[in-house]
């Protein structure tokens, strides 16, 4: 009898993506444990250790509200103004360090990626997923500085959850996309943070956008499409003013968090067996 080996797959080629995924849910525990373990470390060597994760997010609301609020007074009008820069402050910077994270996790990881053979796109998962992690003491914070305001929670306070989950998705996209052209052009590295703080301005994260767009509808309808507005805007509604997104609010935002998911992954993809090659 006649035995027929199995056709080997030409080296350099894109993975199957069905294999792929499989490959990488069979190492879920490990790319669950790396995020945990970063946490930890973050800060291990300072006084106040993981207070920090905490500390932080206060005492960056605390700066932007004496400079934009205090000193240059572009946030008048806001009924919370400490609500509206600590939503927008940590849903936006949610955002920023993932994206930062994911970015460079192929470079900052060359000899692992050289040493040992698995699905590369973990890295950037378990880059953005460690972020998200330090995310939920940001979140804690955020809603101490709302409710120290006087706000009472409502109903609508639990959309935080699916809103930051559409954001999450939105973020690893990003992530995976830029971990490839970070792998072949680093200077990326050195712009995406600018990049990402003016996108972040022009978006609203410290002051309310809108009232600046009054005169120039076109720009303003292009906002309706922005995420980076959208994640900010709808939390603010959901938390200050205890009103839902709309249904076209949420279509909008999933699709962009699909979108960036399924372009990030397949571009990630085609660079699969490039990685960490001199």
């Amino acid at each position: 009898m006649t035995m027929t080996a199995p056709p080997l797959a030409r080296l350099g080629t894109r993975p199957r993506i069905v294999d792929y995924l499989r490959s990488m849910w069979e190492r879920r525990e490990f790319a669950t444990a790396i995020p945990r373990a970063e946490l930890q470390a973050q800060h291990r060597n300072t006084v106040l250790g993981s207070l920090w994760h905490l500390l932080d997010p206060f005492i960056q609301v605390a700066v932007y509200w004496l400079v934009f609020a205090k000193i240059l007074g572009v946030t008048r009008g806001v009924d919370n103004i400490v609500g509206f820069l600590a939503i927008g402050v940590f849903m936006w910077h949610f955002t920023t360090k993932a994206v930062k994270s994911g970015a460079k996790s192929i470079t900052s990881n060359e000899g692992l990626v050289r040493a040992i053979s698995f699905p590369r796109a973990i890295l950037p998962l378990t880059a953005v997923l460690a972020e998200f992690f330090a995310f939920g003491f940001a979140m804690v914070a955020m809603f101490v500085a709302v409710l120290i305001t006087g706000e009472v929670p409502g109903w609508t306070w639990l959309l935080i959850v699916p809103l930051v989950g559409i954001q999450l998705v939105f973020n690893l996209g990003f992530g995976l996309l830029f971990a490839r052209v970070a792998d072949h052009f680093r200077d990326i590295l050195q712009v995406l943070p600018y990049t990402l703080r003016i996108i972040g301005y022009m978006s609203g994260v410290l002051f309310p956008i809108e009232r600046r767009l009054r005169n120039l509808p076109e720009l303003r309808g292009v906002m309706d499409y922005n995420p980076a507005y959208l994640f900010m805007k709808t939390a603010r509604a959901a938390i200050l003013d205890n009103a839902a997104p709309t249904p076209r609010e949420w279509g909008v935002m999933a699709i962009w968090a699909v979108g960036a998911l399924l372009v990030g992954f397949l571009f990630f993809l085609g660079r699969e067996h490039e990685y960490g090659r001199a």
